[in-house]
This record gives C-alpha cells, structure tokens and sequence, in this order.
C-alpha cells in the first residue's frame, strides 16, 4: 500500500475490504510506522451499520482500499489496490474544512519560536511511554483540553499537558479511551500532582462520564481570579467569570497581541465546529493548543503571589511588633499571647476601606455584583488593595524612667501596645491617619 500518494487523500471517502469486512468511512490518519488507516463515520457496510468512534485498520489485514470522492487525475501508476469509484449514494458529507486550510499555514509570528515548542502524541510506541513517565515525575502541570461541544456528550479531541520544560498534546481523537488507561487516568487522578485549569467545570463532567476519569488536586485559575476580586473588593463579588485570555492580560500583563491565539481559534470553531477533528491537525491548532497551556502554571503563581499578599504583609507586621518595640512596653507572654494583636483586628477596617473604593470604582448591577472591567477597556479602574504595614505605624515615645525604677515594675504594670484613650495623642492612629501601602 502506497502511503505517500494515500496521505493526500485525508478527509476524502475510502472504502476499505478486509477479510473479514467491508467497511467505508472518512480518511482521518495515515500511519507510517505501522501502515495503519484511520477511518471517522465508519459505517459497516455488510451489515449496514454505524460504529461510533473511530477505527483503525492495519496494512497486514486490508485487501483492498477504493476511494469513493472524486481524486486528483494524477495517481501513480501501478498501484494495485487503488480504485476510483465516485459514489452517487447519500451519505454524510465531511465537515467543511475552510478554518482548517486558514489554520494550516498560520504561524503566531508575535511569540518566539524557541519558546514554543511541542511533542505530538497520536501513537502508543516510542513517545506515548516516556511522556507519561515525566508527566508522572511533576508536582505541578497545566492541563486544558479541546474537542466538540466538551462535555458529557460531546467528543474530545485532545488533551494538552505542560511541565515547566515540555508541553505534550494527546490525541485522543486518534488515541481512544485506552490513552486514559494506559497512564493519562492515573495522571489526573494523582492527588500528588497539582493540576493548573482554567475553569474545569466542563473538563471534569467529560472526563468522569465518558472515561470515568475523576480529577483531583486541581487549581481552577478562574476560580483564584475570582477570590482575588473579592479580596481586592472588601469580600463583593464579581457580575462574571474572566476568560482564560482575560486573566493572562490582568495577571500576566501580557500584551493583548500575545493573546490573539485565543480569538482565532474561537472564530474557527465558530465557522466549523469540528475543526478539531481534521487530521492531520493543522499547524495552527497546534501552537493554539500548545499556547493554551503554556502559561497556565505562571498564571498560578502570579495568582498565589496575589493571594497572599495580605498575609505575608501580616506575617511581616508579626515579624517587627515586638522586635521594634521599646522596651518599656513588653509585658509578659504569659499574660497575653492569644489576644487579637491590633495589627489583625485592622484587618476589617481594611476590608471596609476596600468595599468602599471597589463601589466607587465599579458599577453594581440589579443582583448586587460588581460589573467587571477588563484590561481592554480604556476606564479600566487599576486594581488596589489596602494593606497596613507595622513599619507605616508611628514609634511610640516611651518615658525613659529610672533605671532602678524599671528593676521594681512587674510585668502586670507595664503597659502593652494598645490605644491609650486619657493620651494627649493616639499611640495607634486610626487606620485612615495611617499612610497605606498598595498592592
């Protein structure tokens, strides 16, 4: 079986004769390796039936191939085994492949070659074993998936994976179910390994309903994004969700020409809703699906940096509250160590200094969410939080009393770090009077 001139028949009707068979569908793929032909909308004609999915027919076992849509005039002579046979009866049309030669040539010239690179798994030898294997070393990847309609009743194409140093694309259109079985099941369902997502709520419904693959330990970045507005917002939520190319534009600050992937690729499903099936998968899809996840686990990390902050600012108010502090005003440890610091009880104070500028700064809608904007939008309000910091706390001038006089004092008579209110001036000015640092 000539593969070279069968390659240029991807996406035409075939009708291929076995021993035991005769069956005809959609040329999808073409194995060089192991001379194996894909069909999609396979139709078993002796018995005159459908069989759902995809099928694959090795060379060793087809008797003979006939094309059934009309062919180029050239074909190389001699081939035995190749027919035309232009089929007048009705069948089920392929699917109009016009994304699919835009895709084809399209190249996102605005990213750096080298740092978009991507290994594409469509067969079980030789790359589907040491894939797995690195994937199996990771504590963290991004995951992110591509098909029609994903959900419990649609079909999924393709299953994207990025470490810090490789991004893995799995065909699972060519692949089957038995890529989950194989290790892809045992990956996602590892509590072990953290799995970066961009919303996951439709991902998992098609995962555990059709390949009963339960995902675990995961990090929905569009979920972060949303705690992050409301911490930001002094705990009001947004009106929305942000989009995966919304967020690499707020958290990242990538520039909007680095995120156009996402637009083109949304267009062509669009106009062709199984543009994910065409094989072999045009260059485009490639690097959409590639970028898809190659910034998830920065986007993570830039989430938890802003998560965090209000905590790592207190942590270093703890750090400095007694180490700065004259010594006249420690007390005893014993006396008052699970006491509320100050510092901490700010922290609602802070909350509703927030409130009161995201209210300012956003729109509220009927139901009581912020209306959010987003970076594109020139009246983008710049996203600050409040923050108190002990060094932005003035020092406290303590008398210097006698030095005899500090040996008799107990610890239960020196006074602690707390608001005096029979001082001439506060020793802890309201958090207003305070210069605030933002983030």
């Amino acid at each position: 079986m000539d593969l070279v001139w069968l390659r240029e028949l991807l996406t035409k009707q075939v009708k291929i004769t076995l021993v035991c068979g005769t069956y005809s569908g959609c040329l999808r793929h073409v194995d060089a390796a192991t001379k194996a032909v894909v069909l999609d909308q396979v139709e078993d004609l002796e018995n005159n039936r459908k069989l759902p999915g995809i099928k694959m027919f090795f060379g060793y076992e087809i008797k003979n191939l006939e094309i059934l849509d009309v062919l180029p005039t050239s074909l190389p002579n001699g081939s035995a085994n190749k027919t035309t046979n232009v089929s007048n009866n009705k069948r089920d049309k392929t699917e109009d492949t016009t994304p699919e030669k835009a895709f084809r040539e399209q190249h996102f010239s605005e990213l750096d070659d080298e740092s978009l690179k991507y290994i594409i798994i469509d067969q079980f030898h030789h790359k589907f074993g040491p894939a797995i294997f690195h994937i199996k070393q990771q504590s963290v990847i991004g995951v992110a998936v591509e098909g029609i309609d994903i959900c419990r009743f649609g079909k999924l194409c393709l299953i994207q994976i990025a470490t810090e140093d490789q991004i893995y694309l799995f065909d699972i259109f060519l692949l089957g179910p038995v890529a989950f079985k194989n290790g892809l099941k045992m990956i996602l369902e590892d509590s072990n390994i953290l799995k970066v997502i961009h919303d996951c709520r439709l991902v998992s419904d098609c995962l555990y309903h059709q390949y009963r693959v339960e995902l675990a330990n995961v990090f929905d970045t569009q979920v972060a994004d949303v705690l992050l507005f409301s911490l930001e917002a002094g705990g009001l939520l947004p009106s929305c969700v942000s989009t995966l190319e919304e967020s690499l534009v707020l958290h990242l600050c990538l520039p909007t020409t680095k995120t156009l992937f996402l637009q083109h690729s949304a267009r062509a499903v669009k106009v062709n809703p199984k543009v994910w099936t065409c094989r072999p998968l045009p260059t485009g899809l490639m690097q959409r699906a590639a970028l898809e996840v190659m910034y998830l686990l920065s986007l993570r990390s830039a989430l938890m940096d802003k998560l965090m902050a209000d905590f790592t600012t207190q942590v270093d108010n703890y750090l400095s509250m007694y180490r700065n502090m004259p010594c006249i005003n420690l007390g005893s440890a014993e006396n008052y160590p699970m006491e509320l610091p100050y510092e901490l009880k700010e922290l609602t104070v802070i909350q509703r200094l927030r409130r009161e500028d995201a209210l300012k700064n956003y729109k509220m809608d009927e139901n009581g969410l912020l209306v959010r904007l987003y970076p594109q939008s020139e009246k983008m309000p710049e996203a600050k939080g409040r923050v108190i910091n002990i060094d932005d706390i003035p020092e406290l001038e303590a008398t210097d009393p006698s030095g005899e006089n500090v040996l008799e004092m107990q610890n239960d008579e020196i006074p602690l770090l707390e608001p005096s209110p029979d001082c001439g001036e506060d020793l802890c000015p309201p958090l207003e009077e305070v210069s605030l640092s933002a983030f």
